[in-house]
């Protein structure tokens, strides 16, 4: 092992023992207030004196080495001055009533003393990454908090205060993670949520408050500040950066795509216009026995389809649709100008989702395309894609292999295959739970995602075994993403309990350039026979599939 690597893993141990250091501060503080409450009500009996000794004396022997000097030597001084009162041998000195504000300046002190107020972390992410706004006052959770969501492939900028806020406006991020009592304004707690919806306004991203606290209260102040969401410290970075994924994922997701079948020019380009301004893809259909030429070509996700058309009706072109199943379940709106009462009940009874009434409502079709889109993606979703990752289940990642094979064989096109699973992970289901387990096989679902491209296809294969296939990409270049993928999910610590983990995964490689007569089930067993290697040699590697003689 160089030492350059030696360095980097000796600072990623640290990090996390600063981390874990942080965390056990934030419960310290909450022991600390609880005692200073009793002697604060006259109970200041040796029992109470004992654990604010033992208090402190933890305090002050450990906070200097996790880089909390000022907050140490106040521990230390403040634990010599209990000893005394304990003591029988020397005069008792008085604690001074403030003692518990004096320790918390003293941490505040230390988290300021960062030699910088915002800062990124120094990690190459992906064109496009999301960004999240970070405001924390605890410098060591907010670098840690950094390195973690960098290697979900978020881009981090970090402020201590609100009163910064306005650094993170020129970086537009996508969403805000916030500790709720991150400023220096004198406040009380019932006007925090009050300050921060003002402070807020000028940010139109989702906003998530963070805390020490697991309370009613806490959850009601970020809920009336305008937040989506509260987070009691420690903060699950995994878990968090998973949900932040795929809600983004979803803000984000392309246009959706809405098919016109009319043959009044005026009411189509009306409804065209309105449904392209509110971002939706539109193509439009005045010659119905095209219809499963244009449907194929285009792809859409609903259909606005006119209740009567010259020799067939609405109801019938429904009807066809149904007859495949590829296009059984798009949602349909029909719309009509024909009073005709047993044609508009035989359009609703033929899966029909509503009727528009001409002159159209713009704001209803509107509403109503967005709305039956998600419910046809969301559908879809629970169709082809694994629940637990968002990744494609077995039977679909198989297909689309099958059809970018197919492809390849019109376009002479490269694409690599691509079988990983993760190391030792029974270990992990049988130490730390299932729960846990499926908490591992989310954050990889939700590393692939951030670590490849909208074009790559991947999937959930089994278990902990996952399949991709990256079209344009040959072995080397494969190899070369997936060493990225393996090096940031070994960097991810896990939670079970007051334990924490890290897991590493293995993968093989097989690309049709250097396999160009294999179908597409060969490349897929190349790729698992690389991966059994992979495993043979020692794990938490890449390996490609070799020619054999």
């Amino acid at each position: 092992m160089d030492d350059n690597k030696k360095t980097n893993d000796t600072e990623k141990r640290l990090e996390r023992l600063k981390e874990a250091y942080a965390k056990r501060l934030t419960s310290e503080f909450k022991r600390l207030h609880a005692i200073n409450d009793k002697l604060l009500s006259g109970h200041d009996d040796q029992e109470t004196l004992k654990a604010l000794h033992s208090g402190l004396h933890t305090i002050a022997g450990a906070a200097g080495t996790f880089g909390f000097a000022s907050l140490g030597e106040a521990a230390r001084q403040f634990e010599q001055q209990v000893a005394k009162r304990l003591s029988q041998t020397e005069p008792p000195t008085s604690l001074p009533t403030d003692w518990m504000e004096a320790l918390e300046s003293a941490h505040h002190k230390d988290s300021v003393s960062a030699t910088q107020s915002t800062t990124t972390i120094q990690q190459p992410v992906m064109e496009g990454a999301p960004i999240i706004g970070l405001v924390e006052r605890d410098n060591i959770l907010a670098k840690y908090a950094q390195s973690q969501f960098a290697r979900f492939g978020f881009q981090v900028y970090w402020i201590k205060d609100a009163n910064e806020l306005k650094q993170l406006t020129k970086h537009a991020p996508d969403l805000l993670l916030i500790d709720h009592h991150a400023i220096q304004d004198d406040v009380s707690d019932t006007d925090l949520a009050t300050l921060w919806k003002t402070k807020l306004q000028h940010f139109q991203c989702p906003v998530f408050f963070i805390g020490a606290e697991e309370s009613y209260k806490a959850r009601l102040q970020a809920l009336r500040a305008g937040g989506a969401g509260y987070y009691p410290k420690p903060l699950d970075m995994a878990k968090l950066a998973s949900k932040f994924a795929y809600m983004l994922g979803h803000i984000d997701a392309e246009p959706g795509r809405v098919m016109i079948i009319d043959q009044d020019p005026a009411l189509v380009s009306q409804c065209q216009s309105v449904l392209e301004d509110a971002d939706m893809n539109v193509a439009t259909l005045d010659k119905p026995e095209r219809l499963f030429e244009c449907i194929s070509e285009f792809n859409p996700e609903i259909i606005l389809v006119s209740v009567w058309l010259p020799q067939v009706t609405g109801a019938e072109l429904v009807a066809l649709l149904a007859q495949t199943e590829h296009w059984s379940h798009l949602p349909i709106i029909f719309l009509s100008r024909d009073p005709n009462a047993d044609l508009r009940r035989q359009s609703l009874l033929l899966d029909g989702d509503a009727i528009l009434e001409v002159p159209v409502d713009t704001d209803l079709l509107v509403r109503l395309c967005q709305s039956r889109i998600q419910r046809f993606r969301a559908f879809n979703r629970t169709q082809h894609q694994d629940g637990l990752t968002g990744l494609l289940k077995h039977a679909s990642i198989k297909d689309a292999l099958q059809k970018q094979w197919q492809l390849a064989q019109r376009r002479s096109q490269v694409f690599s295959v691509v079988m990983l699973d993760i190391d030792h992970f029974k270990g992990v289901n049988d130490t730390y739970g299932h729960a846990i387990g499926d908490q591992v096989i989310a954050a990889i679902g939700t590393l692939l995602r951030q670590h490849f491209r909208n074009t790559d296809k991947l999937g959930r294969y089994g278990g902990e075994e996952f399949a991709l296939v990256l079209p344009d990409c040959d072995a080397d270049q494969a190899e070369h993403l997936v060493n990225q993928l393996r090096e940031d999910f070994g960097a991810i610590t896990f939670k079970a309990n007051d334990a924490t983990f890290s897991c590493t995964l293995s993968a093989g490689i097989a690309d049709n350039q250097r396999f160009p007569t294999e179908p597409s089930e060969s490349l897929l067993a190349l790729a698992d026979k690389a991966l059994y290697r992979a495993k043979h040699d020692g794990r938490n590697c890449v390996v490609q599939a070799m020619n054999t003689p």
